[in-house]
């Protein structure tokens, strides 16, 4: 089942899923056909190994949108912000090299951006890239290592935070992608 968010502040919802055993041969074919399914609706798709759970999705939305509202956006698109702040990166080809689909994708993360809650076309967008599977969000042991390495977080600054480990990694990424308009 996919995750459902309501952006406080704004008329939008993001409605996050995830697809394993992906098949990615061409991503602009990929990515024609998925704009022809979604009519006009924005979505965006992620690596979901270097996705640490839909919060970090849902942090990193809200914080686009509020960019977006007040002039400090980078991106002319929601779509797009988002995933600088999910990469907590301020250069869109580094976000893209970061967290892009690509062939070497197996597990694919979904954020689809409407005014309702959009279930079943966030389940045919994963759809049209592998198998639905929500559980590819999930922070395993080995993702939580390799999370922390690709998003410079220390285990001293996850034990700081004082919650479960997972928890606070996924608080510490988020916190980082917040801070990117403090660097703009």
């Amino acid at each position: 089942m996919p995750h459902n968010y309501r952006i406080t502040g704004s008329g939008l919802n993001v409605t996050i899923t995830g697809a394993r055993d992906a098949s990615v041969k061409d991503i602009n074919e990929i990515l024609r056909g998925l704009d022809r399914l979604v009519d006009g609706i924005l979505y965006q798709l992620f690596d979901a190994e270097k996705i640490a759970g839909p919060n970090h999705i849902y942090y990193a939305v809200a914080n686009a949108d509020y960019a977006m509202r007040n002039g400090l956006n980078i991106s002319n698109n929601l779509n797009v912000e988002t995933l600088l702040y999910v990469a907590c990166e301020n250069q869109i080809n580094k976000a893209i090299r970061l967290l892009g689909v690509s062939k070497k994708t197996g597990t694919v993360a979904v954020a689809v951006f409407s005014e309702k809650v959009e279930n079943r076309l966030s389940e045919a967008i994963a759809a049209n890239l592998g198998t639905v599977d929500d559980s590819v969000l999930d922070i395993t042991p080995k993702k939580y290592e390799s999370l922390k390495e690709l998003y410079n977080i220390t285990e001293t600054a996850i034990e700081t935070v004082g919650s479960d480990r997972t928890t606070a990694l996924t608080s510490l990424i988020a916190e980082k992608g917040a801070l990117l308009s403090l660097r703009r």
